[in-house]
């Protein structure tokens, strides 16, 4: 009898809601997939014979709308939706095949795929891919309309939110999320015995809306602030094609690409909901704007090599070049055309370029028999081109375009780094094996505040394999950053007027504490050390544990970020009872901590951070310093069972759960009349269950039932309770923390033939 066949679901999905969890998920990382709801599996390369077909098709409940639960799958609606799979290949057109696949496509998360080709030879693959983002269901905003917001016809201003009375009335919700809708055409074939060819080209259009936060003010003490809904409406197009060479000594691929990127939107406009300001700044006739993202496009090249000397002599190569561009036309100094404009623009547009290019390159080494040797250098550089010029600004629609004196410059940032290095590696009794990595790395940056840095980095790496059934590595390395003296003004100068900077006192010239050093540029002392061991005490059981410990030391940082800590520990094991069952528990355990140290003090007359003099500047008095001491934790535990019940009856168990909390206490010194207070903890919390069961009815014909039970929690100081206008001069979505329970449930069947 054939083992039950089930399309690979992605259950492992621990490490993703550890991360989502704490809020520190990428938006586009990795889609969580529930049960049933399958991704593809990788299509067979190697040439076989005959065919196969696996279609899936069903339907499935889902409780309730949420927004974490269906971030990424596409069901973050109630209700019914369609399950829907097809994996196809054929191998029996002699010499041709076909292969091809569908997922989802019930879904806004739906994927196909379908390629022919010729054993050995050319093949041609078409698909396409939609993703759906889902990023909060909860907002509401009085604002109608796509890239020009307005307000309603009834609205009532005033000059905080508060004393808007038509507010409440004129809220309406909207769903922030992005979709995106690729399509990808992919050729490749054979040049005979040692070329090859391959292309690749796709459209995405990416629309939706996010969130973007604005505002129409003189000075920043006194702006009105809106929470605006953004819309997206991007196009990307993207070709390559590359030509590749190998035989027994050398390989070699050269590869041109070029992408191409449209936005439909170039700026953002909004009704001014207060009445604070002139009578053509504040509501009705005052609006404001944002720029969007520019058009923009890239051509660049790469080659990738390797040459093989000897047996035990090799060079690896790996190089990039990329020039950026965009010269897309600015917009007016101003949205509101009744505010004063008397300079005009320096240029039209940008008409400026970014240069990046990389090299890496790696000579392996085996000269002793025990002794092996690499030999690296990394190298990364982007350059900017383009003119320098400069600009009156409006100050956030507020008010008139001020005088001359008021001028700022595009500043260009070139950024450059060289990486060389060397390891080595000797082999010990007990199948171990010892190794030495050390790298050296100079960053040079230009209108920073740090011209340059220097890292030392000194690795030590120790592996063993006393018995066939145990494993163990351990690793330290140290790695001590110094940088050149901290400009502070640096960025100040390079940013504004000569005539400004001439008219401001020397002790004024900054834009941030001189004292306050940003934490990469910054001198630094960084241990780290892990940990691996892995155990099979017999044929049924593996046995995992890692441990991590990174410290950051910031030694000559006053102000700012002075010191970081991690640590984690995780621990795994499996057991596999028989052939029939199979049980597998995690657990993990991380904690990060940061220490910072800041001063407070107010502009103005006592912004002379310098001058020491009885009584003392706030911006120079040590007395004024708070600190604060972050504290981020994370649990993790889970499980999964996999029990063949019967010959026809499949049945798969998966838990997870995750808590996090941080923590935000903050000091200050007992001469300086602060009153620091630590802030509330944010604690989330996660559930989820999954249970799915796959029935052979037919010898070709098996049936899926799926059940996943989903509980998200988080308690959110800076959410709770707060509405719209609960902040007088910021205009919010009123979003609250999410709480979603939410329960899922499908069933299917599935046909399976070859």
């Amino acid at each position: 009898m054939k083992s039950i066949h089930r399309i690979p679901c992605h259950l492992g999905a621990a490490s993703s809601l550890v991360l989502a969890a704490c809020g520190v998920v990428a938006q586009e990382s990795t889609p969580y997939t529930p049960l049933a709801l399958e991704n593809r599996p990788p299509l067979k390369s190697a040439w076989q014979s005959g065919a196969s077909l696996t279609a899936q098709l069903g339907a499935a409940y889902t409780s309730d709308d949420n927004y974490m639960f269906g971030e990424y799958n596409g069901l973050n609606d109630d209700g019914a939706t369609i399950i829907g799979n097809l994996q196809w290949q054929d191998f029996s057109g002699g010499g041709n095949f076909w292969q091809g696949y569908m997922s989802n496509v019930g879904l806004d998360t739906r994927e196909g795929e379908l390629t022919w080709g010729k054993a050995g030879g050319l093949s041609i693959t078409a698909g396409f891919d939609s993703q759906l983002q889902v990023s909060s269901d909860e907002g509401r905003t009085p604002f109608s309309g796509s890239s020009r917001l307005s307000l309603p016809d009834d609205w009532v201003s005033g000059l905080t939110t508060s004393d808007w009375t038509q507010l409440n009335q004129s809220l309406h919700g909207f769903d922030q999320e992005l979709k995106r809708e690729k399509i990808y055409l992919k050729a490749e074939t054979k040049l005979g015995r040692n070329w090859a060819l391959d292309s690749n080209l796709s459209y995405e259009e990416k629309s939706g809306n996010t969130d973007v936060g604005a505002g129409i003010y003189i000075d920043g003490s006194s702006a009105d602030a809106v929470l605006l809904r953004q819309p997206v409406d991007y196009e990307t197009t993207e070709f390559d094609i590359g030509l590749s060479y190998s035989d027994s000594k050398l390989s070699l691929e050269g590869r041109l690409n070029y992408s191409e990127f449209d936005n439909q939107h170039d700026v953002l406009v909004w009704q001014n909901p207060y009445s604070s300001y002139g009578p053509n700044v504040r509501y009705p006739e005052g609006i404001g704007g944002l720029g969007e993202a520019p058009d923009n496009d890239q051509i660049g090249g790469r080659l990738i090599g390797q040459y093989v000397f000897t047996p035990k002599i090799r060079l690896q190569v790996d190089g990039s070049y990329a020039v950026a561009s965009q010269d897309q036309n600015f917009l007016d100094y101003s949205v509101n055309p009744a505010l004063a404009v008397t300079v005009p623009l320096p240029t039209n547009n940008y008409d400026g370029e970014v240069d990046n290019s990389t090299f890496n390159t790696r000579l392996l080494l085996n000269p002793l028999p025990k002794l092996n040797a690499e030999i690296y250098y990394k190298y990364r550089n982007r350059d900017y081109d383009a003119k320098r010029s400069g600009y009156q600004y409006i100050r956030g629609d507020g008010g008139n375009q001020p005088g001359s004196a008021a001028t700022v410059y595009n500043t260009n940032h070139d950024y450059r780094s060289e990486v060389p290095g060397i390891e080595v590696s000797y082999r010990l009794p007990l199948r171990s094996k010892l190794s030495f990595d050390y790298e050296y790395e100079k960053v040079t940056r230009e209108n920073a505040p740090v011209e340059e840095t220097e890292q030392d980095r000194y690795t030590l790496a120790y592996r063993i394999q006393p018995w066939s059934n145990f494993t163990a590595r351990l690793e330290a390395s140290y790695a001590d950053r110094s940088a050149d003296t901290y400009e502070w003004a640096q960025d100040y100068y390079a940013l504004l007027d000569t005539e400004l900077i001439n008219a401001t006192p020397d002790a004024e010239r900054y834009i941030n504490h001189p004292e306050l050093m940003k934490y990469y540029m910054a001198n630094r002392e960084q241990w780290q050390t892990s940990a691996d061991f892995n155990f099979l005490p017999g044929d049924q059981w593996n046995l995992g544990l890692n441990l991590q410990w990174i410290d950051n030391d910031y030694d000559a940082s006053q102000l700012g970020l002075t010191e970081d800590e991690w640590y984690r520990g995780h621990i795994s094991a499996s057991y596999f009872a028989s052939d029939t069952l199979s049980a597998s528990v995690y657990a993990g355990y991380d904690y990060y901590k940061t220490d910072q140290s800041s001063r407070a003090f107010r502009g103005g007359s006592e912004k002379n951070a310098f001058v020491i003099y009885p009584p003392l500047p706030q911006a120079s008095d040590p007395n004024q310093n708070w600190s604060g001491e972050g504290e981020d934790t994370s649990i993790t535990v889970g499980t999964n069972v996999q029990w063949q019940a019967t010959k026809d009856l499949e049945i798969t168990f998966d838990y997870n759960y995750v808590d996090t909390q941080a923590e935000q206490d903050l000091g200050d010194s007992a001469s300086s009349g602060l009153d620091a207070g630590d802030l509330p903890s944010v604690d989330t919390r996660l559930h989820n269950v999954k249970l799915s069961g796959i029935w052979r009815l037919q010898e070709h014909l098996l049936l899926q039932l799926d059940y996943q039970y989903y509980r998200y929690k988080s308690d959110d100081w800076a959410l709770k309770g707060v509405q719209p206008n609960t902040i007088g001069k910021v205009l919010t979505f009123g979003q609250g923390n999410p709480n979603e329970t939410i329960n899922y449930v499908g069933a299917s069947v599935i046909y399976h033939w070859e």
